[in-house]
């Protein structure tokens, strides 16, 4: 019975972003899909209320399961489409490449300085040899301390 709760609120959760990316998308002419407007809330709550993330993960995971299902109205629409794209098809490739490029590019420098920002924060954890682990608790205030003068 929590479970099926669970679910019930996590698809409410799910539906509620979407219906309100969509009106959101609408009412006020933003550039953007409502779907992807909505997706983007979905996001937004995930971030303020990490808690809910059991909670869409238990609704999406069915969905997840059968994606492939869920594209067959796409493939389909592709092929009703067939004449104009292969009459841009030079077109699309050139912009599906570069655009991947692009993003790509943009996704390797954010991890890069993400990585590199947790690298500098376990840099900073003092490591005893003698031990071989790292120092926590009043050992560890004790070796920053010393570190720090040292560097004086």
């Amino acid at each position: 019975m929590v479970k099926l709760r669970q679910w019930i609120t996590g698809a409410i959760l799910v539906l509620g972003c979407y219906y309100l990316g969509t009106w959101l998308s609408s009412s006020t002419g933003l550039p953007l899909p409502g779907a992807l407007t909505g997706l983007l809330i979905l996001l937004a709550v995930l971030f303020i209320a990490p808690k809910t993330e059991p909670l869409v993960a238990r609704a999406a995971s069915p969905l997840l399961s059968h994606m492939s299902v869920l594209f067959v109205p796409a493939v389909l629409g592709v092929s009703a489409y067939w004449k104009e794209i292969a009459e841009n098809g030079w077109a699309i490739g050139i912009a599906i490449v570069i655009t991947t490029c692009i993003s790509l590019g943009i996704s390797a420098k954010i991890a890069e300085k993400l990585l590199a920002s947790r690298h500098t924060r376990a840099s900073q954890v003092p490591f005893d040899k003698s031990e071989g682990k790292q120092v926590t608790g009043q050992k560890a205030v004790k070796k920053m301390v010393r570190k720090g003068s040292d560097n004086d």
